[in-house]
């Protein structure tokens, strides 16, 4: 029988590369590891109708597109599964790619003593296409219990400033990452009973919002409302500039203590990236300020 990494080495070349090409991508778009207040989610992604778990570096593609994409399911389907479960894909959504090694006979043109046809099985590499159930209408997964639940009590000073903002954008709640999205000029949060308590919930919503204010028909703060790569200049001048208007606004509301202490040493993280510029630092922390006073609705001649 011929090796499995002999046949390995024989598979579509530019499969190999998709697979590789996806990962690079999604780790191209990390998140700061220090920065998550809330509660992660984790199960092994699943087939909706097989039940089954997938394995191998499947595992690793779906739970980075997952995590990339703020789906909340750990369920995944064919478009044809989802079809036959009685609902669909919505028009537009990506699918993601699943690989898996099927297995050919192959004609020797030898014979054993027995006169019998000898046979090699080679594996060659497959795929199809997958979609999570975040982004299915019509199907109800079932209940996963990978979530956890914290108590809730909103805190109303902190309620006022985020209903009084003007021209707020969409605060979309219930996704698997805080993030703020300018194409749509929209705000990702996890559920709120995801955070411990609701200081970091408020926390996180305001340095996204802050990343809001940057939009062209707000403060126009270039970095803000433009693609940024994760970890080049642009991205953490950006970063450091939400960060100093959460922790402004976390001030004027007057939560302190752990949820401040958190706020500067991401600010910390973000000054060790761009070198110690003290000059950055300044004039980040006056448009952190313009981003607060746009969100507290307050106006000041400069």
């Amino acid at each position: 029988m011929a090796s499995y990494s002999a046949a390995a080495r024989s598979a579509k070349p530019d499969l190999y590369e998709r697979v590789t090409t996806r990962i690079i991508e999604a780790l191209e778009n990390g998140v700061v590891p220090w920065r998550c207040p809330w509660d992660r989610y984790w199960r092994l992604p699943q087939n909706l109708t097989s039940g089954k778990d997938y394995r191998g570096v499947n595992v690793f593609l779906l739970s980075l597109a997952r995590h990339c994409s703020g789906y909340e399911s750990p369920y995944w389907l064919t478009y044809k599964q989802a079809q036959e479960r009685g609902g669909h894909v919505r028009k537009g959504e990506k699918g993601e790619c699943v690989v898996f090694w099927k297995w050919f006979d192959k004609d020797t043109g030898r014979t054993n003593d027995d006169g019998e046809p000898v046979k090699d099985r080679l594996p060659v590499l497959r795929h199809y296409t997958v979609f999570n159930v975040d982004q299915c209408d019509g199907i109800e997964p079932p209940e996963t219990d990978d979530v956890s639940r914290h108590a809730w009590q909103p805190l109303e000073a902190c309620e006022r400033i985020v209903e009084a903002m003007p021209d707020r954008p969409e605060i979309r709640e219930g996704t698997g990452r805080a993030c703020y999205i300018p194409s749509g000029d929209r705000v990702e949060m996890p559920h709120r009973h995801r955070f411990s308590e609701p200081e970091s919930w408020y926390g996180t919503l305001f340095h996204e919002l802050t990343h809001a204010t940057g939009h062209e028909k707000r403060l126009n703060r270039r970095p803000s409302s433009e693609p940024r790569a994760f970890g080049d200049p642009d991205y953490s001048r950006e970063e450091l500039v939400a960060e100093m208007g959460a922790a402004f606004l976390c001030g004027h509301v007057g939560i302190d203590g752990d949820t401040l202490d958190q706020s500067a040493a991401y600010v910390k993280g973000w000054i060790d990236v761009l070198k110690g510029d003290s000059r950055l630092v300044v004039t980040a922390a006056a448009q952190a300020q313009k981003a607060a006073d746009f969100i507290l609705d307050r106006r000041f001649d400069d």
